[in-house]
């Protein structure tokens, strides 16, 4: 992703709901993220579960995991209360984030593990003012703002990492980064780790087998990003 923001820092990355982000800006919005989570105490090594749907903090929260050296644990937002709370405990997560909308079922997962830190965004915190203001009074007005002190906002949190400095973690080619949950479907649901070469891997992939692909150049990536990501970042 730096790479990519060096070469074509106006080259955008990605589009939501209107709104597109530059490489630069998609950049700078992960090293925010990542100082945010070492202001929250997480370090090299600490899981944090993303219960997230397709969004750019989805994206941005990914990578400033990684750029902090934890592992991203990519869990379904849809997934059943119990479901959420076995893939917490089982890889151990320190910390979670999810939307507004489903903070009543993180209350309930909560109940049924240990989860230190909760980070609540918006669909909105990723709109632009006009989109925001159509969102509040359409879909937003439906879901019930969070109240209480268990959880930190996203933006309050990167405000948080404003004054750290030191939080970059160099990863190896085989040191984990992400965990994704089986299905289920022979039994237990069973955590499988992929590595950065594991994800770079797949990136080269992408790019070998498109050879047509030039810098700004869109692709339209139908599936779920708790599925992982199969991001061309390097072209």
């Amino acid at each position: 992703m730096e790479e990519s923001a060096k070469l074509y820092p106006h080259v955008i990355a990605y589009d939501f709901m209107g709104s597109s982000t530059t490489y630069k800006k998609a950049v700078e919005e992960i090293h925010r993220c990542a100082k945010g989570l070492k202001a929250l105490g997480i370090k090299a090594g600490d899981r944090v579960t993303i219960c997230m749907p397709n969004a750019p903090q989805t994206l941005t929260m990914f990578y400033a995991v990684n750029l902090i050296g934890a592992v991203a644990n990519m869990v379904h937002p849809l997934s059943a209360v119990n479901e959420i709370a076995f893939c917490i405990r089982d890889s151990g997560s320190v910390a979670a984030i999810t939307l507004d909308q489903f903070y009543g079922k993180f209350c309930e997962v909560r109940r049924q593990c240990d989860l230190p830190h909760l980070i609540i965004t918006s669909i909105k915190d990723a709109l632009s003012p006009v989109m925001k203001l159509g969102y509040q009074l359409t879909e937003g007005k439906k879901i019930a703002k969070p109240e209480g002190a268990d959880f930190i906002w996203w933006k309050d949190m990167l405000k948080a990492g404003e004054s750290v400095t030191d939080y970059r973690h160099d990863m190896d080619a085989n040191d984990p980064a992400a965990i994704l949950y089986s299905g289920g479907t022979t039994g237990v649901m069973k955590g499988i780790y992929l590595s950065n070469m594991n994800f770079n891997a797949l990136a080269k992939q992408v790019i070998a087998t498109n050879t047509f692909f030039r810098p700004g150049d869109k692709m339209l990536a139908i599936m779920p990003m708790f599925h992982g990501f199969g991001l061309g970042v390097s072209i």
